[in-house]
C-alpha cells in the first residue's frame, strides 16, 4: 500500500498520524528548521539540536521534544522508524526519511539546498520511493550566480557606499540570511553592525558551535563606516533614518526576477539564497531516485510538470493538480496516494451533479439571477427559501456562505487572495482575448464578474450550460484548496481550469465569490431570514446565533437540527463587534441617551477583540480574522494577564502612556514573525472599553456599568507593563459638555467621542442606538477610489490625486462624490501608483479608470448639494486621513450618510478642522 500524502495547511501523513511542518499547532508535528512560517506550538515535535535550542527563543512555551541527532534513527511509531538529515537551508535545518514496514521509504525535504552554505549543515540526499521536497524556484530561469562571486559583488557594493560617506544596509532575513552573510563577507574585513534581532539569533548560533567574524550590534556605536545587516525595513523605518545617509540592497533568490530591485524597493538586489535552484532541484531528485514526487510551495506545479516530461511521476500536493478532480472535463488523472483536505476529492459530494439538480453551482447562478431581477426584500427572502428547502443540511450551509459573498464563513481565517491581475488574466487566458477586451467589458459593468460573464458569452457563444456542472460541495473544496496554494502562478492556473469548465453564468458567480460582493441587492439580514423561514426558527434565534458564531454555515446546520440554543459565545471563536450610529451634534445624541452621557474617546487605530484562556492569547480584527501573528509582541504580554476573558478595544500605536498617530501603526499592518522587530520602534497596546467573556461567563446580557466594573476588576489584575489599558470614561450633563470633550479628544489627536448608554447590552454586529459616535459634518467619510491622476511638480510622475465615491445604498451602485490629493506620505503614495498601475481598467490620458478596491478615510469641512458628482454631493476641502485597510468596499459610507450630514451641515455654523 502507497504512502498517503496530504495538505492541509502543512503535509499530513494519516497512517501514521503525523504531521510535516505544519502551519498551525496539531498533536504532532515534524518541524524542519526554526523559520516563524515553519513553526506553531504543537504538543509533540521531532526535530534537530540546532532547531530545538532555536524555536526555545522563539517560541518558548511547553511542548514534548524529540531531538534526534542527524543520522540516527528512532522508532517513530510501532510500524515507521525516522532519521533526521541536513537539508543545507540554515543551521539545524533537517529533512525527515521515513521508513514504514508496508509503504517504504518517503523522504520529506522541508526548504533545502544543495549548495555548501557557511552556516549550515551541508545537505544530504538519502535515497526514497516518495519524496515530498520543496521546489521554491521551480522555473528554469532560477540558476544562481557562484556564491563566491555574489558575495564579492555584495563586498564590492559595500566598499562602494563607505568610500561616498554612505551605511551599507544589506536585507535579510535575522535566522539564516543574516548570518550567511556575516560569515560570506569574512574575507571582505568589513566592520559589522547587527541589528538586534540578528544579533540576538547570531549569539545562539554561538553557542551552537558556530563562530564569526568580528561584529557589533546596532547602538553600541555611531553606524558611520559600518555594514548594517538587518531584516527587511520600510524604507522610511525609524532604524533605517536613525543610520543617516545609507544604501539598501536586498539579499534574495527573487533579485533573479526582472524588476525586482524596484518592487522591493532597494538600490541593490543580490541573488544568495538558501533554497536550491533549478538545476539542483534536478540534482537533488536524481540522487534520491524517488518513484513518486510530490511538490511543495513555489513553482510546484511547473516543476512537476518538468519532471513528468522526464519520465518521473510527480504532482504539485496542495497545488493546481490537486483540483483536477473536483471538475468535469480533467485531463491529467492524480495518483490515488496524493490525497486532499478530504479523504477523496474524487468521492461523491465533489463529483460532477446534472444540470439544473439542486446542489449544482449552476442552481445556485440561476436561483442568484431571480434574487437580482427583484428588487422586493419579501420575494428576495421567498426565492431563498425555497432553494434552501431543496438542498440538504450540508449544502444548505454552503450555499448561504456563497449567498453572502464570502468563499468562507467570516469567522474561518482562511483567505483566497486571488488578486484582481489574477481574475483579469485567467478570465482571459480561457476566453483566448486581450486586455483592450477585457477594459472594455470591466468598463460597461465596472464589475469582475459580470465582465467575465460578457467576455466567456463572447467566446462561446449559445453555451448556456455544461454537460456536467460542479456541485456545490466541489466549489466549496475547490476554494479550500486556492486558501492553501502558495504563489500567484498556481492560483492563476487553478482559476483558469475552473472558468474552463463552467458557463459564462456560473464563471460569473464563481468571480463574484472570489471578489467579495455579490452585488445583487442581498444583505446578509435577508439570507438570514431566508434561513428562518426554510427552518421554521424565529428570525431573532437565527440573527442571534449568527452574531455569537460569525458562521452562517453552523448557524443553518444547528437550525436544520434543532439545536440553536447550542450556540453560545465560546472563547477564541470571534463574534461580531457592536456598531455606533453616527450622530452629527452634541444636541442629537443628548436627545438619543438622554443626560448623563457616558463618554469615551475615539481612538485612531484598529479595532481589535482579545481572547485569552489558559497560557493562550489570539487577536481577531473587525472582520473577524485572526491577527494573532502581526503583533507577537502584544500576545506575549496578554498572555501573562491572570484569568480568561475575551476583551472589545482598540489596538493602537502606544508610547508614554499615550496613543500615536495611525500612521505609526500602519507601518505594522501586514507584518508578522518577529523578524521585522518594530516592537522595540512602534510599540502597541489595546485600550479596552468592555468585557464580553470572563471565567466561562458570557456577559453580553448585563449591562454596560456591570460589565465595565468586571473589567475594571480583571484589569486591576494586570502585572505592570502589561499591554492592557482600561479606556478613560467621563459623563456629560450639557451639550456644551460634551462639544468641550470633544475639543479635548481631537487636540489629543484622536478621532472624536463615543456615547454609551450605561444600561445597554452588548449587540454583535448591530449598529443600534445604544453606542453613538460624534460625527460632525466636518468629520470623515469612508469612500473607494475609482479614478487616479498623476500628480503635478515633484508628484508629475505618481498617481497622487485620487476620485473616490460613496455607495447607493438602493442600488449598490458606487456614486462620485469628491477628489483629494493630500495626506498621504510620499511611501504610501508610491506603492499606491503601484498598485493602481497593475489594477487600471480604463486609460483616459493622465485618468486613469482603476478597480474599486481601495478604500481611504476622507477629512472635509462641510459637504453640500453639487451636480458636480454622481452623487449629487461634494466634500469642500476634502483630504486623506489614512489608507483603511481593515475595511472592505461593500464597508464604505453610503448616499444616505451624505445626506444626513449635509443637512446637518446647513443646520449648524461651518467649523474648523481644530475641532
Amino acid at each position: 500500500m502507497p504512502w498517503q500524502v496530504e495538505f492541509r495547511a502543512g503535509v499530513w501523513l494519516p497512517q501514521i498520524d503525523w504531521w510535516l511542518d505544519a502551519h498551525f499547532p496539531k498533536p504532532r508535528s515534524f518541524v524542519s528548521h526554526a523559520h516563524s512560517d515553519h513553526i506553531a506550538p504543537h504538543g509533540e515535535i521531532l526535530c534537530s539540536a540546532g532547531t530545538s535550542r532555536l524555536m526555545q527563543a522563539r517560541m518558548p512555551g511547553e511542548r514534548v521534544e524529540h531531538v534526534l541527532p542527524f543520522g540516527q534513527g528512532e522508532r517513530l511509531t510501532p510500524d515507521c522508524d525516522v532519521t533526521l538529515y541536513p537539508a543545507g537551508h540554515i543551521f539545524g535545518s533537517a529533512q525527515a526519511l521515513l521508513l514504514h514496514q508496508q509503504h517504504g521509504r518517503l523522504l520529506y525535504t522541508g526548504d533545502f539546498k544543495l549548495r555548501q552554505g557557511r552556516s549550515a549543515e551541508a545537505c544530504a540526499t538519502p535515497r526514497a520511493d516518495v519524496l515530498v521536497m520543496e521546489t521554491t524556484f521551480g522555473r528554469p530561469h532560477y540558476v544562481f550566480p557562484p556564491t563566491v562571486q555574489v558575495l564579492r559583488d555584495i563586498a564590492a557594493f559595500c566598499h562602494a557606499c563607505l568610500d561616498d560617506g554612505e551605511v551599507p544596509v544589506l536585507f535579510g532575513y535575522s535566522l539564516g540570511k543574516s548570518q550567511e552573510l556575516l560569515s560570506g563577507l569574512a574575507e571582505a574585513r568589513l566592520p559589522i553592525l547587527l541589528h538586534p534581532q540578528t544579533l540576538r539569533l547570531t549569539r545562539i548560533y554561538e553557542e551552537l558551535g558556530m563562530t564569526f567574524p568580528v561584529y557589533r550590534g546596532v547602538g553600541t556605536g555611531p553606524a558611520t563606516g559600518h555594514v548594517v545587516i538587518c531584516p527587511p525595513q520600510a524604507p522610511d523605518s525609524t532604524f533605517l533614518r536613525q543610520l543617516g545617509p545609507r544604501r539598501t540592497a536586498m539579499v534574495t533568490g527573487w533579485a533573479m526576477d526582472p524588476g525586482a530591485k524596484y518592487q522591493y524597493r532597494c538600490d541593490a538586489m543580490f541573488p544568495l539564497s538558501d533554497h536550491a535552484d533549478y538545476p539542483d532541484l534536478l540534482r537533488f531528485v536524481e540522487a534520491v531516485q524517488p518513484k513518486l514526487v510530490f511538490t511543495l510551495h513555489g513553482f510546484a506545479q511547473d516543476f512537476a510538470r518538468t519532471l513528468r516530461d522526464r519520465g518521473v511521476e510527480a504532482w504539485a500536493i496542495g497545488e493546481d493538480n490537486q483540483l483536477e478532480f473536483g471538475l468535469a472535463g480533467r485531463t491529467e488523472a492524480r495518483p490515488a496516494s496524493a490525497g486532499t483536505d478530504a479523504d477523496s476529492a474524487a468521492a461523491a459530494p465533489a463529483s460532477p451533479c446534472e444540470p439544473g439538480a439542486a446542489n449544482c453551482f449552476g442552481r445556485f447562478a440561476a436561483v442568484a439571477e431571480q434574487v437580482r431581477a427583484t428588487p422586493r426584500k419579501l420575494e428576495k427572502v421567498e426565492i431563498l427559501r425555497a432553494y434552501l428547502t431543496e438542498l440538504s443540511a450540508a449544502d444548505a450551509a454552503t450555499a448561504v456562505v456563497f449567498l453572502t459573498g464570502r468563499a468562507f464563513p467570516q469567522a474561518d481565517g482562511r483567505v483566497l487572495t486571488l488578486g484582481w491581475a489574477v481574475i483579469k488574466r485567467a478570465v482571459l487566458e480561457v476566453a483566448g482575448l486581450s486586455e483592450a477586451d477585457y477594459r472594455a467589458a470591466y468598463h460597461r459593468f465596472a464589475d469582475a464578474g459580470e465582465a467575465a460573464e460578457a467576455l466567456l458569452q463572447r467566446a462561446r457563444p449559445g453555451q448556456a450550460h455544461a454537460a456536467a456542472s460542479p456541485t456545490l460541495a466541489a466549489v466549496a473544496e475547490l476554494f479550500a484548496e486556492i486558501a492553501a496554494t502558495r504563489g500567484p502562478v498556481a492560483k492563476l492556473e487553478w482559476l483558469q481550469r475552473c472558468l474552463a469548465v463552467m458557463t459564462p453564468a456560473e464563471a460569473k458567480y464563481l468571480v463574484k465569490i472570489v471578489t467579495g460582493d455579490l452585488r445583487i441587492g442581498l444583505k446578509e439580514g435577508l439570507v438570514e431570514e431566508a434561513i428562518a423561514a426554510a427552518t421554521a426558527e424565529p428570525t431573532e434565534a437565527i440573527r442571534q446565533a449568527n452574531m455569537l458564531a460569525g458562521d452562517i454555515a453552523e448557524v443553518t446546520r444547528a437550525a436544520r437540527e434543532g439545536r440553536l440554543g447550542a450556540i453560545e459565545l465560546r472563547v477564541f471563536r470571534p463574534l461580531q463587534f457592536m456598531l455606533a450610529s453616527a450622530e452629527p451634534t452634541a444636541e442629537a445624541i443628548l436627545a438619543r441617551l438622554g443626560a448623563p452621557v457616558w463618554l469615551e474617546e475615539k481612538y485612531d487605530g484598529i479595532r481589535c477583540q482579545v481572547h485569552k484562556a489558559g497560557d493562550r492569547a489570539e487577536l481577531y480584527s473587525r472582520d473577524l480574522k485572526r491577527i494573532t501573528e502581526q503583533f507577537p509582541d502584544l500576545v506575549r504580554g496578554v498572555e501573562k494577564v491572570p484569568g480568561d476573558f475575551i476583551v472589545d478595544g482598540e489596538l493602537l500605536a502606544w508610547r508614554d502612556g499615550r496613543a500615536l498617530p495611525f500612521a505609526e501603526l500602519q507601518k505594522r499592518l501586514g507584518r508578522k514573525g518577529d523578524d521585522f522587530f518594530l516592537g522595540a520602534e512602534i510599540p502597541v497596546s489595546i485600550s479596552c472599553y468592555d468585557l464580553l467573556w470572563a471565567g466561562g461567563r458570557a456577559l453580553l446580557n448585563e449591562p454596560l456599568a456591570q460589565r465595565r466594573a468586571e473589567l475594571e476588576q480583571l484589569l486591576a489584575r494586570v502585572p505592570a507593563g502589561a499591554p492592557l489599558v482600561l479606556a478613560p470614561t467621563r459623563q456629560a450633563e450639557t451639550a456644551a459638555d460634551i462639544e468641550a470633550a470633544f475639543l479635548v479628544a481631537r487636540q489629543r489627536g484622536n478621532e472624536g467621542l463615543m456615547a454609551k448608554d450605561p444600561s445597554s447590552a452588548y449587540a454583535p454586529g448591530r449598529r443600534g442606538l445604544a453606542w453613538l459616535k460624534l460625527k460632525k459634518a466636518y468629520a470623515t467619510l469612508d469612500v473607494v477610489v475609482v479614478g487616479v491622476e498623476y500628480g503635478h511638480g515633484k508628484r508629475r510622475d505618481v498617481l497622487s490625486d485620487y476620485t473616490f465615491a460613496i455607495r447607493d445604498g438602493a442600488s449598490d451602485r458606487l456614486l462620485t462624490v469628491g477628489k483629494a490629493y493630500s495626506g498621504l506620505t510620499d511611501l504610501e503614495i508610491a506603492a499606491m501608483t503601484e498598485h493602481f498601475l497593475a489594477h487600471t481598467v480604463e486609460e483616459r490620458g493622465r485618468y486613469r479608470v482603476v478597480v474599486p478596491d481601495t478604500v481611504l478615510e476622507v477629512a472635509f469641512d462641510t459637504i453640500q448639494p453639487s451636480n458636480r458628482h454622481q452623487s449629487g454631493f461634494a466634500l469642500r476641502f476634502p483630504r486623506i486621513v489614512r489608507i483603511r485597510t481593515d475595511k472592505t468596499p461593500a464597508e464604505i459610507d453610503t448616499l444616505d450618510t451624505c445626506r444626513k450630514l449635509a443637512a446637518a451641515a446647513q443646520s449648524i455654523p461651518s467649523q474648523g478642522t481644530n475641532h
